[in-house]
């Protein structure tokens, strides 16, 4: 693996477990404690998050709708994620509608209808 891949990679996942660790531990004044919380939720659930929600879903990729865009199913339903191209790459990955995948993202409400913004996503 080249080297700016490898620390592109783990800048990634550095901001993406910080969410979860800094919410611990000390939460008076001056803390800066970041309210919003990780949720691992179905795709129902999802549906009806505000925008914003920082969401964890576990399920398939089951179709490509357009560019960057990807219909993302569990046994509860479908919604559209976005994957960018470059993460992709960056984590050297490919997967088929039979690979089961856990997608990190947060929930992108736009004309009254979600989807997940994916900022990373890994084979299970």
């Amino acid at each position: 693996m080249k080297k700016p891949v490898f620390w592109s990679i783990c800048f990634l996942m550095a901001v993406l477990s910080a969410n979860a660790v800094y919410g611990q531990g000390f939460t008076g004044a001056g803390s800066g404690t970041n309210t919003r919380q990780v949720q691992t939720v179905t795709v129902s659930q999802a549906k009806n998050l505000p925008d914003n929600s920082l969401v964890i879903l576990t399920g398939n990729i089951v179709q490509s709708i357009g560019r960057e865009k990807f219909t993302f199913r569990d046994s509860t339903g479908d919604i559209t994620i976005e994957v960018e191209r470059n993460l992709w790459a960056l984590l050297d990955l490919s997967v088929s509608a039979d690979d089961r995948v856990e997608i990190r993202g947060e929930i992108d409400i736009e004309k009254r209808v979600a989807e997940i913004d994916t900022k990373y996503l890994r084979k299970l």
